[in-house]
């Protein structure tokens, strides 16, 4: 108020109005240097343009912030994916649920991998075909896939009781692509066997057939179940003292359609060793007893060509399998024995 009193031109030249003319005349020497100094406002202005710009180059970082982590996990998944594919073609491994969707779209399959049925006849003239693990997995099949009939007989025994629904899950687990079924055959005078087989046998996926004969297991039973498995593309061995990797099918039926031969062996098998079961050592076996245990091949063939549990001294007569009709595979973890199983 005093202020705008000495405003006055009257009241102006009073000395109690001294200090307001004071600050009067500094206002006005700012306001003469501000017009003296054009750039100054344009400055201020230029700090708005400052923030701007350095919104911007906030906005640049952080952009390639994201460009570059989106990077990193690419090339991370990728490794993963990687590892993933290489531990999953490993058998031990393979039958993992989470392994199918590392294997099923993972690469492109070249022509000479695209697995068909029936094979394509190329057969060469080579002695034995041996296929390995790496390029079985890699393959695709290319329309129809087989399907598989397999062959168990029933031992008799008072221990069957105790295995026989294990022996049935492991045939359920096979991780075959294609249709698979399974023949029990049991003696027409085991009466625990018969019971065992029909309580498991629904008529289709799994069946139950009584083999005759004083003889058992015998050729004779074995053919007879292979006859009630006549509808199967293949025909396949399934030993019940065994455990069956669950990528055994599918594996030996791939080894079929890609070598283009008629019967596929496993070159070594494992046993379990009897005489320390408690350790839980293996024996690699490549010779003896269960020399054919792994046997699968087309129906026509085996038809002509199957003779198992033949006796000592008679496999030379109907014969060892031609090599040039078998591909063989070098993988001993598909079928494992174990002689206390009946």
């Amino acid at each position: 108020l005093n202020k705008q009193l000495c405003e006055d031109p009257g009241r102006r030249r009073l000395p109690s109005c001294a200090q307001f003319r004071a600050e009067s005349a500094v206002a006005a020497s700012s306001s003469k240097v501000d017009a003296s100094e054009p750039g100054t406002a344009g400055k201020r202005l230029r700090g708005g343009g400052n923030v701007a710009k350095e919104l911007q180059e906030h906005e640049k970082q952080v952009h390639h912030l994201q460009d570059s982590h989106r990077q990193w996990e690419e090339a991370f998944s990728a490794k993963v994916a990687a590892q993933m594919r290489d531990m999953c073609s490993d058998l031990r491994h393979r039958s993992h649920g989470h392994c199918r969707d590392f294997l099923e779209h993972d690469i492109h399959v070249p022509d000479h991998l695209a697995l068909q049925w029936p094979p394509k006849d190329d057969r060469d003239a080579s002695p034995v075909v041996v296929v390995n693990r790496s390029v079985l997995v890699s393959a695709r099949w290319s329309g129809r896939i087989p399907s598989v009939g397999c062959v168990a007989l029933v031992p008799q025994g008072s221990q069957v009781e105790r295995w026989m629904d294990s022996f049935v899950d492991n045939f359920r687990h096979q991780h075959y692509e294609g249709g698979k079924s399974l023949v029990l055959v049991y003696n027409h005078t085991d009466h625990r066997a018969a019971k065992l087989a029909k309580e498991r046998a629904d008529g289709v996926f799994i069946k139950a057939v009584a083999a005759q004969g004083v003889e058992f297991p015998s050729t004779a039973a074995a053919r007879f179940g292979m006859w009630h498995a006549r509808d199967a593309d293949i025909i396949a061995r399934w030993d019940f003292e065994a455990w069956h990797h669950p990528e055994r099918l599918n594996m030996q039926v791939r080894a079929l359609a890609l070598a283009g031969r008629p019967a596929s062996l496993l070159a070594r098998w494992t046993v379990l060793n009897s005489r320390a079961p408690s350790t839980g050592s293996k024996n690699i076996m490549e010779a003896g007893a269960h020399w054919d245990g792994s046997l699968a091949g087309e129906g026509g063939w085996m038809q002509k060509s199957w003779h198992p549990f033949l006796q000592a001294g008679e496999e030379g007569v109907v014969g060892s399998h031609a090599p040039r009709d078998v591909v063989s595979m070098d993988e001993p973890g598909l079928l494992i024995y174990d002689s206390l199983n009946p």
